[in-house]
């Protein structure tokens, strides 16, 4: 559904955006993660037509903005990291304002099923200015979906938000997605992303240095597997034993639990488990730990900023 080619970005001497290759699948949520001035911002402007690229191409839905900028419009919602509303209108004629700006019919039937969508048909008639901040970004996302776009490009929509108003967020970008809209999405709320996205590109320094399922990344940058062992006490008869297997590393007790690095091949994890048992600690649990995508950001990341 979005396709770029050498995507690049310069601000005079500074190059915000560097060769990028994004590829978001159609009706996908696709993570944009990265550090302020990771180019984050600079390449969602791009493919909303809000900035010309210095070089290279983008394709929405096969149109090229280069040559049919209001062919691409029609085709996107966007939502920027900041966004005004007009405090002194109701909710239903804000969404009406919206529907006549973009030649929409605003029936009320359209009114009401858009605010039914975004959760907000219960402030149909409150002042914008009284909405709480998850609201108004829930409103936000409804101006722009009044037109129905294929495409839904947001900058940091969880930014600020409690974590009440997450999850009514991302319950309302998979109900989205469920019914056919393509979004690609960028964040800091890591651990946010990781419940909900079907693939992540992670930038840094203008470039996009990964990009692909979690799974798929995690599995392509790993170097070691981390384990985690619950046993009965004494924890140390356990630190011991596994000082004694090579392809154990960075042993540590953590709370309640026991973590580790493990260099070798998951065929290989069998031979651990019978070096424990034979050394006599009492082992409780003995598996993979978990890992997110704040785990996969944190290894491929060095924190570099322009």
């Amino acid at each position: 559904m979005i396709e770029t080619f050498g995507l690049t970005r310069k601000y005079g001497k500074l190059t915000a955006v560097r060769n990028v290759d994004l590829h978001v699948p159609e009706k996908t949520i696709y993570g944009f993660i990265g550090p302020n001035g990771a180019g984050k911002t600079t390449t969602l402007r791009m493919l909303g037509t809000l900035l010309r690229p210095t070089d290279g191409r983008i394709l929405v839905d096969g149109l090229d903005p280069a040559d049919d900028p209001a062919g691409v419009r029609r085709r996107i919602g966007f939502l920027s990291d900041t966004f005004g509303l007009y405090d002194d209108l109701l909710v239903w004629e804000y969404l009406e304002y919206f529907c006549g700006a973009h030649n929409v019919e605003p029936t009320t039937e359209k009114i009401d099923t858009i605010l039914h969508l975004v959760q907000l048909y219960h402030k149909r008639d409150e002042y914008v200015g009284r909405l709480s901040r998850g609201m108004r970004q829930r409103l936000g996302i409804a101006r722009a979906i009044v037109y129905e776009p294929r495409v839904l490009l947001l900058d940091e929509p969880a930014s600020g938000l409690d974590p009440i108003a997450r999850i009514a967020l991302r319950d309302l970008l998979k109900t989205l997605r469920d019914r056919g809209t393509t979004i690609l999405v960028s964040s800091h709320i890591l651990t946010e992303l990781s419940d909900f996205c079907d693939t992540v590109g992670v930038m840094e320094l203008g470039r996009l240095i990964a990009q692909g399922s979690i799974k798929e990344i995690l599995e392509q940058t790993r170097t070691q597997m981390r384990l985690v062992l619950e046993v009965l006490e004494p924890k140390a008869k356990a630190v011991e034993a596994l000082a004694d297997v090579p392809q154990v590393v960075d042993v540590a007790v953590v709370k309640e639990h026991i973590e580790m690095g493990f260099t070798g091949k998951r065929e290989d994890l069998p031979a651990v488990h019978k070096k424990l048992v034979e050394a006599g600690v009492p082992v409780v649990a003995f598996y993979p730990k978990p890992e997110n995508l704040e785990d996969l950001f944190l290894r491929l990341s060095t924190g570099a900023t322009n």
